[in-house]
């Protein structure tokens, strides 16, 4: 039997489809974070840069819905070249995108906010001094907001993997077993790996090692979040569930910092 032949705009089609997602409210993993920007924050007029914009869904969505003006850089060319296909399809002029790698090739513009949505759970560890170090040092004004959502890796979706194994805390099945029952399931993703490759690169991120990177950096802590299914519930809708063994249900980490 011949397999289907997936083609370079077959893929391009399917990125718009999963940008969609987020930017049409049609469900998605980022409707928690959507519900806390409307709730919490105001970018109403300001410059945001969404780092890691992927294949940007959420940087239209910003502009769409928070009146933010945003700049959205990836390293992935694959993930600008949808991003530009997307905002071809919904054109505003409050959004830009870029392929950009900072450490080789700074940005020269200050921010308002910096957004790194589901983003620094993939950067490799000895990536993330220098990297924050440009973003709030070069790229974040004085008094400017720095964001992080991810979800830890504690927590039930910490695997990225529930697309294709739909398991939670699968992080703690023994990494062979893990990468054999992933490999069996393997497929290309959007961007530059596969989804072998997409695990075994998350660096394991928690809130402990978060601050601990964020700790040399003139920022305050502002706020945080741990959400999880408890927050369902009325009675603890508001409620942070960051204490142990609590701290292994949260599905997602919101946290800001204030530049000084």
């Amino acid at each position: 039997m011949s397999s289907v032949k997936v083609t370079h705009q077959d893929r391009i089609q399917d990125g718009i489809k999963y940008a969609e997602e987020t930017l049409l409210d049609q469900g998605g993993h980022l409707d928690i974070d959507k519900k806390l920007l409307k709730k919490h924050f105001d970018f109403n007029g300001k410059t945001v840069m969404d780092f890691g914009c992927g294949v940007g869904g959420m940087s239209i969505w910003m502009a769409n819905n928070l009146g933010a003006l945003v700049d959205g850089y990836d390293i992935d060319e694959k993930h600008i070249e949808v991003a530009f296909a997307l905002l071809k399809k919904y054109p505003t002029d409050k959004v830009t995108f870029s392929q950009k790698n900072i450490i080789e090739n700074p940005i020269d513009k200050e921010y308002d906010v910096i957004i790194l949505n589901d983003v620094i759970e993939h950067i490799k560890p000895d990536w993330i001094p220098g990297i924050l170090n440009i973003l709030v040092n070069r790229n974040l004004k004085s008094g400017g907001l720095l964001y992080f959502s991810y979800p830890p890796w504690e927590g039930p979706y910490a695997s990225h993997m529930q697309r294709i194994i739909n398991v939670p805390w699968l992080q703690y099945v023994p990494q062979k077993i893990l990468v054999n029952m992933i490999r069996k399931r393997n497929q290309t993703t959007l961007g530059q790996y596969d989804l072998v490759q997409e695990y075994l690169e998350l660096n394991h991120m928690t809130h402990k090692k978060l601050i601990k990177f964020m700790k040399p950096l003139p920022v305050e802590q502002e706020f945080r979040y741990s959400h999880t299914k408890l927050n369902k519930i009325s009675l603890f809708a508001n409620t942070s569930f960051y204490w142990w063994p609590a701290k292994h249900l949260i599905s997602k980490e919101f946290i800001t910092f204030r530049k000084k």
